[in-house]
């Protein structure tokens, strides 16, 4: 048992360290493709975007509605106004700005003295960084190997007009849009072979970061923890600036940064750290510039390892909730769950590598979920295995009961279902060598078995003076003696007052004490001989007539009807009576639910007593209506009864004997003959493959 016990934990740890395994390799393709990739998006910008002190050495100038409503609309500006922001910034040689870049296009010009002066003013400081834009295009490369890959170059630079580029350090401002339209990373630098030329562009914010000190080396693209949400990096309108209100001094040694404040403008863009505003492309530079100086770059965990951490954190956790109790594995998904994200949390702001935020808890969620579903199902098989080990030990509690109320067929019910089971084991054996199509599941093997113990259970409403009656006369056989013995005392008592003469008496007496003598052999089952038929009709026929003339019959009527039974003990109605207990059966079948398991028990049960010729009892079925199992039943039942040394009402017969009956059966279009074949391989002593 503790072995039983012992095989069937190490197959449950199997299985669930099988699910855990597959639900594992499942959230790591997810972390691997970032699945999926919105809510992953969401989620780590949601943990990982935070702003933080705002640096004071960033400033921002900026083209406000303030501005615009002193200056009038910008369509109107021409390029003086940048030119004297530009020199009043500088007036100051004590004080100037660290660096001004003016996130602005001035790629056009129409020679004017406005952008002669612009270029002018630039000229006379290296402070200046300007906005310009890329076009990017493809190309098909194809390597030494002859494999093709799709490559990316810029087609065309819009950069500052001539006589400005010539003066002044230009980056390009191009955003990088995400799927979801937001913008998550910004361009360093990007180098390109231009006509056998290496040719470097840098990006705006990467740009003026360089001119403050030696920076890391990046990829061209990079995602940046920004350090303000949209409207929180100082900014001074520009008009303030222009008109005196903010001294010049006030940006000493600081990045100015000139670029729109003003919706109408359509410069600002969803950003990551706030979804509920749009932040203003001069503030998006501001946090990239910080970005770069302090290295607040994000860096995402190889994917490989990601792949690696997900597998082993999701399988611990599925082995674990597959394993335990429901409470406990509740308790395991809100303390794994908030654990991870609490872990990706610090390893972010100790490393700048994030890791995946989405892929372990889904796949903890998935686990949970599996786990739930996997603890329904074994508590939907435990239920089912209760539910049929209380309708397998019901059906043997009333064969038990069957069997309890007569010693006569005390066995019958177990022999029965266990010879069933022996039949489908055995005709297995001979699938499996090729021998037979004929295959039986392990629910087929517990159907007919559960048929077998119920298939006598109708008995239970049969008498038991029919169920129990062991001869002819059954308990009225000493009635019938106790009256031949009175009848007897009579003829003698007449005798001996002269009634009748001696003669006629011992005549009469002789013939009564031949009928008793011969009584046991005529009472018992057996087929009776012409000689033997002859002294019993003439006991029937015999009366004894008193000298008042009153009339004592030797027999009743339903004496007589009893010894004329030809074979067996039961009378004709006696033996419709026996055989109304496969009616019983189906009725009180009936009244069980037995579900899709054991659908057919109640149908096999009832028709045990048909015959494949259409001639068995109570239905008269039909071949074609009565499946193998069916016919396995009652085969084995008629065998059971034929072989059985406890009826008294005849003898055992040998297993040979039995299966000469049974092909007789066959022959007559009773009995399968395929199924009676090969119960001859299994039962016959003389078979070496017997297993009786």
């Amino acid at each position: 048992m503790n072995m039983n016990m012992n095989s069937t934990s190490k197959n449950k740890y199997v299985l669930t360290a099988i699910i855990a395994f597959i639900i594992s390799i499942i959230a790591g393709i997810f972390a691997v493709n970032r699945f999926p990739l919105s809510i992953e998006n969401m989620a780590e910008d949601s943990l990982y975007q935070n702003a933080g002190t705002i640096p004071d050495n960033i400033k921002i100038i900026a083209i406000d509605e303030k501005t615009l409503l002193e200056l009038g609309p910008y369509s109107d500006w021409d390029r003086n106004k940048f030119a004297d922001l530009i020199e009043i910034l500088n007036s100051d040689e004590n004080a100037l700005p660290s660096v001004i870049g003016v996130d602005f296009l001035f790629s056009g010009t129409n020679n004017s003295e406005a952008d002669k002066r612009l270029a002018s003013v630039c000229a006379k400081y290296d402070n200046i960084v300007m906005a310009s834009t890329v076009t990017f295009d493809t190309y098909l490369y194809k390597d030494s190997d002859s494999n093709y890959e799709i490559r990316q170059y810029i087609s065309e630079e819009g950069k500052p007009y001539d006589e400005l580029a010539a003066v002044v350090e230009y980056g390009f401002t191009n955003a990088i849009y995400d799927d979801d339209g937001i913008v998550r990373r910004v361009y360093t630098c990007l180098q390109y072979d231009v006509d056998g030329l290496n040719t470097q562009y840098d990006a705006f914010a990467y740009r003026i970061a360089s001119k403050l000190g030696e920076l890391k080396e990046y990829p061209s693209q990079v995602e940046i923890a920004m350090i303000s949400n949209p409207g929180e990096f100082e900014h001074i309108s520009m008009s303030d600036v222009l008109d005196g209100t903010v001294s010049p001094n006030y940006f000493e040694g600081s990045v100015v940064l000139i670029g729109a404040y003003e919706e109408g403008m359509m410069d600002s863009y969803r950003v990551p750290i706030d979804y509920s505003k749009q932040m203003y492309g001069v503030e998006m530079h501001a946090n990239y510039i910080h970005a770069f100086l302090n290295d607040n770059i994000i860096y995402s965990v190889n994917k490989y390892l990601q792949f690696f951490i997900t597998v082993i954190i999701v399988a611990l956790f599925s082995f674990f909730v597959l394993n335990s109790k429901i409470r406990s594995a509740i308790i395991g998904l809100f303390v794994t769950i908030p654990g991870y994200i609490l872990i990706a949390f610090v390893v972010y702001k100790l490393t700048f590598y994030k890791l995946n935020v989405i892929s372990v808890p889904m796949g903890i969620a998935i686990a949970f979920l599996v786990a739930i579903l996997y603890k329904y199902i074994e508590m939907q098989k435990k239920r089912m295995h209760e539910m049929q080990g209380m309708l397998f030990s019901m059906a043997e509690a009333m064969a038990e009961t069957i069997e309890g109320r007569t010693p006569y067929n005390a066995n019958h019910t177990k022999n029965v279902a266990n010879r069933c089971i022996e039949m489908l084991e055995y005709i297995n054996l001979k699938h499996k060598d090729k021998k037979t199509h004929l295959y039986f599941s392990d629910d087929d093997k517990k159907q007919l078995y559960l048929a077998a113990m119920l298939h006598d259970v109708g008995k239970m409403d049969i008498p038991l003076e029919v169920m129990d009656k062991p001869t002819k006369l059954g308990n009225r056989e000493k009635e019938l003696r106790d009256r031949l013995e009175i009848i007897s005392l009579k003829i003698e008592n007449d005798a001996l007052k002269g009634y009748i003469t001696r003669q006629a008496a011992d005549v009469k007496l002789d013939k009564i004490q031949e009928f008793i003598d011969s009584l046991g052999a005529f009472n018992c089952g057996r087929p009776l001989k012409e000689e033997e038929w002859a002294i019993i009709n003439e006991i029937a026929e015999s009366v004894y007539s008193d000298k008042e003339g009153n009339i004592l019959h030797y027999l009743t009527q339903e004496e007589i009807d009893d010894l004329h039974i030809k074979a067996g003990t039961l009378s004709d109605k006696e033996r419709t009576i026996m055989q109304s207990h496969v009616i019983y059966t189906d009725k009180i079948l009936a009244h069980i639910q037995f579900g899709d398991h054991f659908k057919n028990v109640r149908a096999m049960a009832a028709n045990h007593h048909e015959l494949l010729n259409g001639k068995g009892y109570p239905k008269g079925m039909k071949e074609e209506e009565l499946d193998i199992m069916t016919r396995i039943l009652t085969i084995m039942d008629i065998y059971d009864s034929l072989i059985a040394d406890d009826r008294p009402y005849k003898k055992p017969k040998s297993v040979n004997v039995a299966f000469e009956i049974l092909d007789e059966e066959a022959a007559a279009g009773k009995l399968d003959k395929e199924l009676i074949q090969i119960a001859k391989e299994l039962y016959l002593t003389d078979n070496p493959i017997n297993v009786n």
